[in-house]
Formats: structure tokens, C-alpha cells, sequence
């Protein structure tokens, strides 16, 4: 019977459904075994009953080979699983950064959404994956993608004190003064975390001092609330009233 994708109902074309050792093979970089089920005709896009496909499976373990060739048996690049993690996704999660290149040269979905709209950009930033981050920003990722609570990468990277990755997305100019829901910026998020020297970054960078919460909460006040004293400080000495 032919293999059908049960997340889409799609029909492949070949009846050659590969069992647990192709999937196996993709898993612990086995080359050669890769290889050989690929010149027997393996249906490379096949979904394992988990939602996993064979490039995502390699790309979550870095074996950069095996996705190079997987790439090249015209593996399907933005499959995805059922909470939307696609390979560049788990690659990026990862900090396999060759197999996150190679996706990205494939012509990978820079912006694919896991099911809570985190984008790969969004959780680099947030795992510290400073070279992933690079890597994304100057393939043209969206700088400012939000997820569904209006997080966007460099409030994640604030929020997480992962100054490397901060100055990279202000160096790419991404936006300083997007909101959350609630109407937090990355300054709020920075200064109720007592994360000074991403605040410093933000300050310098011209991030909005007096940006509110819906509550109208400023950076300031919150750092003073909750005893930030450096950044209480630093939000002073900028000038803030």
C-alpha cells in the first residue's frame, strides 16, 4: 500500500516504506547504512509514527553527513513535527551549527513556528546559541518574529541574560522596544531579572526608558520593586525619573 503522511493525508508516490533501521541509521549517523537504503529506493520522506522524519532524526544528533545526503535525496527540509519542530528548528536547539548551515544553504524555512510560535531565531537566542544566532541573522531570519505570547528573539535573549546574543541582535538592528502581550519590553524583562549588563547593552543601544507595562510600570520601577540595585542604577544614572 502506498505511504501516506498521516499529518497532511498525502500520498507518496513509491510503496517502499523503510523500517525502524533506516530511521536507526539517521539517528546514530550510520552512513553507510543511510546509503544503502537509499539506493534501494527508501521513501526519504517518510513520517515514523512519532511525526519524526529521517532529516529531523539526523539533524537533531549533528550528523552533518547524513543530512548532506539526505538533503540531496531531496529530503523534504520543513517537514514537520506535530508541535512544529522542523529540522532547522532542532538543529538550531541543538547547536549543531554545520547541520543548521547546510539546512540554511538547502533553502531551509528560516522561519518555521513550533506550536508556540518560537521561530529557530527565537530559540537560539534563548539557548545562548551564539553562533546559530550569527549564522540565521545573516541568512535573513525575522529579526522580530513573535511567538504567541509577543516574545521576540531579543527579549528571550534578555530575559535569559545571554549578552552575546543581545548584542548581536541589536548589531543587526532588530527592534528594541517590541512588546509582549502584557507590554513588556526587553528593557522591562532585562531589569526585573537584574540582567545588567543586557541592560546596559539596551540602554546604549537606545531601547525606550519609559516604556509601560499595561499597568504602567516602567523598567525603572520594576528594578526598584523587586531590588535590582545595579540596575536601578544603571536606569538612574541614564536619566531615568
Amino acid at each position: 500500500m502506498p505511504v501516506v503522511n498521516q499529518n497532511t493525508s498525502e500520498s507518496h508516490p513509491d510503496t517502499f516504506f523503510p523500517d525502524r533501521t533506516f530511521y536507526l541509521a539517521c539517528l546514530n549517523g550510520d552512513l553507510d547504512q543511510v546509503e544503502r537504503f537509499l539506493a534501494e529506493g527508501v521513501n526519504v520522506n517518510a513520517v515514523m509514527t512519532n511525526d519524526f522524519t529521517a532529516l529531523i532524526l539526523a539533524s537533531s544528533r549533528g550528523h552533518t553527513d547524513v543530512v548532506e545526503r539526505l538533503i540531496n535525496a531531496e529530503a523534504n527540509l520543513d517537514a514537520a513535527h506535530s508541535n512544529g519542530t522542523t529540522a532547522l528548528f532542532i538543529a538550531t536547539q541543538e547547536n549543531n551549527t554545520e547541520c543548521v548551515q547546510r539546512l540554511i544553504n538547502a533553502g531551509a524555512n528560516l522561519n518555521a513556528r513550533n506550536e508556540y510560535g518560537a521561530t529557530p531565531l527565537f530559540i537560539a537566542a534563548q539557548e545562548n546559541n551564539t553562533e546559530c544566532v550569527q549564522l540565521l541573522i545573516n541568512a535573513g531570519a525575522d529579526l522580530n518574529a513573535q511567538a504567541k505570547n509577543g516574545a521576540t528573539p531579543l527579549f528571550m535573549a534578555a530575559q535569559k541574560n545571554n549578552t552575546e546574543c543581545v548584542q548581536f541582535l541589536i548589531n543587526a538592528e532588530a527592534d528594541l522596544n517590541a512588546r509582549t502581550e502584557i507590554g513588556a519590553s526587553p528593557l522591562h524583562v532585562a531589569a526585573t531579572k537584574g540582567n545588567t549588563e543586557c541592560v546596559k547593552l539596551l540602554l546604549i543601544a537606545g531601547a525606550d526608558t519609559n516604556a509601560v507595562l499595561s499597568d504602567g510600570t516602567t523598567p525603572l520601577a520594576i528594578a526598584t520593586k523587586v531590588g535590582n540595585t545595579d540596575c536601578v542604577e544603571l536606569l538612574t544614572n541614564a536619566g531615568v525619573r
